[in-house]
């Protein structure tokens, strides 16, 4: 039983508030990417690279509103910024379903964004508030493979019977659940957490470190969205109608339950080193796999069965780094900011790639970001080492 409690969260609250405004909100739209595409090209008639560039908009000006507010997060009142993102997001989705407009709809996409994007940096940064990141970063992917598995499923039946506006009033009510979770946010991050870890809060987002903990982030994402903004239509290629994948995406976001529970199991028990690099290729060889699957069914079939739990599994660890690097929570929101540049960029950068040469040219871009994201991600890593090294020399305080 001791065990058991100790694998629980050390603070709900905070777990669903930060859960609820980063992914809830902030990357609710990642979730339903796929459909978001397909219901964009069907209904709007736009090809992939027009249906990408859309999409990319979107989660553009949710990079830039998280990275404005991120070097405030230290002293910027969370609550507050959160659940005015949410009210923006979700007005803005409901507008959305009633536009046929392109260059209107692109727009309020956009605005969409601005909402998405404070949530986003708000909720990321309250990972590093908690006494022990990496664990809470895990038990918030387990909470987003839950949302995902919801989303899996509601949104395909939904796509298929109401069609993009459907998508956009569905978003906006999931959204909406999210605010009740979101109030127990603390406005600010504890005192203790300002006055500890004084290499790592004096750490600029400037840094070498910072700046290349984004980039490890933005190109992790990339990576991810070149695959996934397309997996659908891969799979429709396969042979699948839209009920089986509905029915696809659902079991492998249940398989992916397995991910963050091992990441929340294990925590930093091993360090970050492994399981960040572990990660890192996991998720490029799968990505690989339903890219290149187009042709084979059980090829196919497998890599997606495989996505969450390698993604969460990653994106645990990743998060983790971000936030144990910086105690104030900036690192961690800037990060998530380059999270979603990354989502921005991949569906523009796949849909052109498809486009040109079909998805052998994705295949190979994917394999280049994976071996950028490595080399990028050695140096937080490594600024991490060396932090948690001059930590254990410093003697403990003993009172006289």
């Amino acid at each position: 039983m001791k065990n058991l409690r100790s694998l629980m969260p050390e603070n709900w609250g905070l777990l669903l508030a930060a859960f609820a405004s980063a992914y809830g909100v902030g990357l609710l739209a990642l979730l339903a990417l796929p459909f978001l595409v397909s219901a964009v090209i069907n209904d709007l008639h736009l090809d992939e690279a027009q249906a990408g560039l859309l999409m990319s908009a979107e989660f553009l000006f949710t990079m830039v509103s998280s990275l404005l507010v991120a070097p405030a997060m230290g002293r910027a009142p969370r609550r507050t910024l959160a659940l005015a993102g949410a009210v923006v997001a979700i007005a803005a989705n409901v507008v959305s379903a009633s536009i046929q407009d392109i260059y209107l709809l692109a727009t309020v996409r956009c605005i969409a964004g601005v909402g998405a994007g404070l949530c986003l940096a708000c909720g990321n940064a309250c990972v590093s508030s908690a006494q022990r990141p990496d664990r809470i970063a895990g038990h918030m992917n387990i909470l987003f493979v839950a949302l995902m598995i919801g989303v899996m499923l509601g949104f395909s039946s939904t796509m298929t019977r109401y069609g993009l506006a459907g998508l956009y009033y569905a978003t906006a009510i999931t959204q909406a659940a999210m605010l009740l979770f979101i109030l127990p946010m603390p406005q600010r991050p504890a005192i203790v957490h300002a006055e500890q870890h004084e290499a790592g809060s004096a750490r600029s987002l400037f840094s070498g470190t910072a700046l290349c903990m984004m980039m490890t982030m933005f190109l992790f994402s990339a990576r991810d969205t070149m695959g996934w903004a397309f997996v659908e239509r891969v799979g429709v290629k396969v042979g699948y109608d839209s009920e089986a994948l509905g029915l696809l995406f659902s079991l492998q976001a249940f398989v992916g339950l397995v991910g963050p529970l091992l990441a929340a199991l294990i925590g930093g028990r091993f360090g970050l080193g492994k399981p960040v690099v572990i990660g890192i290729l996991l998720t490029g060889a799968v990505s690989l796999g339903y890219v290149l699957g187009e042709h084979s069914v059980a090829m196919y079939t497998v890599s997606v069965m495989l996505i969450a739990m390698t993604y969460f599994y990653a994106l645990a660890y990743l998060t983790a780094l971000a936030a144990a690097l910086d105690r104030q929570g900036r690192i961690a929101a800037a990060a998530g900011s380059f999270l979603t540049l990354g989502i921005a960029v991949g569906p523009a950068v796949s849909g052109m790639l498809v486009a040109s040469g079909g998805y052998t040219y994705v295949g190979w871009g994917i394999a280049l970001i994976v071996l950028l994201t490595l080399l990028f991600a050695l140096v937080p890593l490594g600024a991490f080492r060396e932090q948690h090294r001059r930590a254990a020399q410093v003697p403990a305080y003993t009172p006289y």
